[in-house]
Parts: structure tokens; sequence; C-alpha cells
């Protein structure tokens, strides 16, 4: 830790959900943070060890009750993506997102530091955040986990509309993006991007095939590797100042025997080292993410308006590219996912389409009674064939659960979401397809 950290009013005392969507300061002397949260199977199906599970709570309630009253957090935490709402007083369809500074700032870091026993070694913790809050947000993330535990901010291209209005355009959110275990450590088990094949070339019509280039050059002074290179319009290169030649000189002939290396401009260029497809290692991720890699909001929308044809659906979705991206990198098939704010589903959503375990939280009855349950109940029985189904070949399968948990102060009342749910759950095909591992 720096030595630096943010003030704010009650920060001693701890943020408890109270009610359908309020919330309360408690003290630490507060009987009601030694009680445990009332868990309540909603369905016929019961929770399975380490299965999935859709639970209806507020994420503090939830993994204090899931911690103590069943065993669907024995494994630990790989992942956590939480999208919370921004703070920035916008009108938005489906949550509130306006809360007093000091209430947003406790409400993040007492279900940062509840989640923080659950992580494995290898896990990380990316926060989804626009302008409004995320600078404060990361001063609360160095607090909870170390500020040696701060990997990057990845820059997510949102929308492509302009917005003329305003002083700026704001076409860009932020994810903060943090590793316990530090960003030096969490390199070696984070997952590399795809390559892209599209980028090679067969620009010398080698019988092996298409080839990408890279340097033939490395940074530093190492003498078994300064010496002469005659390219073949008949130009005596030396490495450029301050660099050596990729390899040493027996290497180079090796290469160059082999047909390994290129010389652009004719002949007269500085040599290449020619790699093929199996050579191509995967790409270390950018932390400015395109549209045209990762979506826009606009793009999740219409993927969300698609399985809800009749109603009005989140303004600002997350696509489901995105959440591929981030769960890609950060975690393996069968590891743990987790989210908090489930809103629509998204995160839940392509983890089961990616064959990871989740858990994921929302808070609303509402909008797990019109969008969270029954799009993962159309990922399940396959009749979602949007977002990322064909990039992952999912056809449906798998199987989950649903809790509710109810808020220690206040118990929220809405019985006809309630039996909508249950309804919901009792008449859907059982699906026995298990996910594959």
């Amino acid at each position: 830790m720096s030595g630096i950290s943010l003030s704010w009013e009650n920060k001693d005392r701890t943020l408890l959900a109270s009610g359908t969507d309020s919330y309360e300061w408690v003290d630490s002397s507060c009987p009601l943070l030694r009680e445990l949260p009332k868990v309540e199977i909603v369905g016929p199906e019961a929770p399975k060890p380490n299965g999935n599970v859709l639970v209806i709570g507020d994420g503090l309630d939830a993994l204090c009750a899931l911690d103590a009253s069943t065993t669907i957090l024995a494994d630990k935490i790989r992942l956590v993506y939480i999208d919370p709402p921004f703070n920035a007083s916008a009108d938005v369809k489906c949550y509130g997102d306006t809360m007093e500074r000091s209430m947003w700032l406790g409400m993040l870091r007492d279900r940062l530091v509840a989640l923080k026993p659950h992580l494995s070694d290898d896990a990380s913790v990316w926060v989804h955040l626009d302008d409004a809050e995320v600078h404060r947000a990361r001063l609360v993330m160095d607090e909870v986990f170390g500020d040696g535990a701060f990997v990057t901010s990845i820059i997510w291209q949102k929308r492509m509309t302009r917005e003329s209005r305003s002083a700026f355009s704001n076409n860009h959110d932020t994810i903060l993006v943090y590793a316990p275990s530090g960003p030096r450590k969490w390199k070696t088990t984070r997952n590399l991007l795809a390559k892209n094949t599209a980028q090679l070339d067969n620009r010398d019509n080698d019988p092996r095939g298409p080839w990408a280039d890279a340097p033939f050059t490395a940074p530093g002074f190492r003498a078994a590797q300064q010496y002469p290179i005659t390219t073949p319009s008949g130009k005596v290169l030396t490495p450029p100042r301050g660099r050596s030649w990729y390899a040493t000189e027996s290497t180079y002939k090796n290469l160059l025997a082999e047909d390994r290396i290129w010389f652009p401009k004719n002949g007269g260029g500085s040599p290449r080292l020619k790699l093929f497809s199996h050579q191509l290692r995967g790409l270390v991720p950018f932390t400015i993410w395109s549209n045209s890699e990762t979506g826009t909001n606009d793009e999740a929308k219409r993927h969300l308006l698609s399985i809800f044809p009749n109603g009005d659906v989140f303004d600002t979705p997350k696509p489901e590219e995105l959440l591929e991206r981030i769960i890609h990198i950060s975690t393996q098939p069968g590891e743990l996912v987790v989210d908090l704010f489930a809103g629509s589903g998204t995160t839940a959503a392509v983890a089961h389409k990616m064959r990871r375990k989740w858990i994921t939280v929302e808070r609303n009855i509402q909008t797990v009674c019109d969008f969270t349950l029954p799009r993962l109940q159309a990922v399940t029985s396959g009749e979602d064939r949007g977002g990322i189904s064909d990039i992952a070949n999912w056809r449906g399968g798998g199987e989950f659960s649903v809790l509710e948990v109810s808020p220690r102060l206040g118990r929220p009342s809405n019985n006809s979401c309630r039996a909508r749910i249950e309804k919901l759950l009792s008449s859907r095909d059982k699906i026995e397809a298990k996910v594959a591992g």
C-alpha cells in the first residue's frame, strides 16, 4: 500500500441492503452483521455443489449466505466481473443510477471485501465504470487489494454514434483490472488472445503457405549477436545502435538456409524472421478495445431485443463479445466466474456458453423476472442463437438453480414476480445434457 487512501462519510460503517432497493449504514457492533441472511430455494431445482446459481438479492448478503449455508462457494473464484451502477445520475431503464457518493463508495468497498477471501491465487477482479466514479473506485480497490494488485485500465469503445450536444462525445467506458497476486504473477496464468491468421500472407510464394514476419533484432548489446549481414541486394548491415541481431550468426545461417529470413524492399531492407501459423504465439491484449472486436452497447441492445421483442430492455447492456474476451483472458473451462450485478445476465450467459461455472446475483426481482431468468433459460435451452453462440459453438445444455437471499434489513415484497419466477422454473424443459468440460 502507498499509504494514500480515500476518505468518505461513514467509512468506518458497513452498508447493508434494506428492503427492495435501499441501503442503510450500520455500526460494526450491529447484531445484524453477525446474523446470516435467510436463503430460500426458488423453484424445483435445489442447488448442487459447485453448481451454477442465479441469486435474487444483494451481493453482500448473497456472499455471506452462500459462504455459510451452502457448498456453492466451495471452489475458489477465478474471475470477478462487476458492472455496478455508474452513479452518473443518468436516466436509464431497469435500474437506479443515483446514490449518495459515500454510500456508493461503501457499497463497492464492502462487496469487494466480502469477495476477497473467496478469490483463487490466480484470480482477477474487473470493475466496469465510466468517468463518474472510476478515479475514486481505483482508490477503493487499492485499499482493498493493495495498489500492487493493479494490472491495467481497459478502454472499451462502447458506441459509434457522436453526441453533438456535449463538450466531448464520450464513446468509451473504463474497466479496472486487479489481480491480488500482482500483475507479474498473474501474467503467467492469464490467456493470450488468439492469433489473427487473417494477417498472414505469402509474399514470396513459399510452398509452406502464408506467413507473418517479425524484426530480426533484439534489445541490448550482446557480443555474440553482433555480426554483419549481407542482403540479397549486396548491402552490408549491422544491428541498429543499442540492439543486437535476434540470434547468433550460426543460427542466422541455419534460418537463412531454411528460407526463414525475408528481406523487404526488394532484397535491400533489414532482415525479418518468417513465422508460419503454427509458430505464432497468442497476442498480448491491448488496453484499448475497439467496437469491431468487442461490440457496442447498441449491438448488445439489439441482441436483447431479439430475445425480448415485446418490451423495453436495458439502455446500455454489455455485448457478449466483450465478456467473451474478459472470460477468455481470465479463466479456463470449468473455473468459477462471479458477477454481483447481473442485470440482464450477460456475464452468466457468456460464462455458460464458454463452459465456465458461474454465480450471478441480481437484487431487483423485477429484473430477474423480466430479463435475467428468461435469458438464462434461453441459453440452456439453445433458443438464444445470438451473441457468441456461433463462436462458442453453443447449441444449449447445462443447468442452474435459483436462490433468493433476503436482506437483513427489511424484506422486499413482490409476490407477483416471485410467483411468475416459480412458474417459469417449474414449466421449463428439463435439459439433461451436461456442459462439456
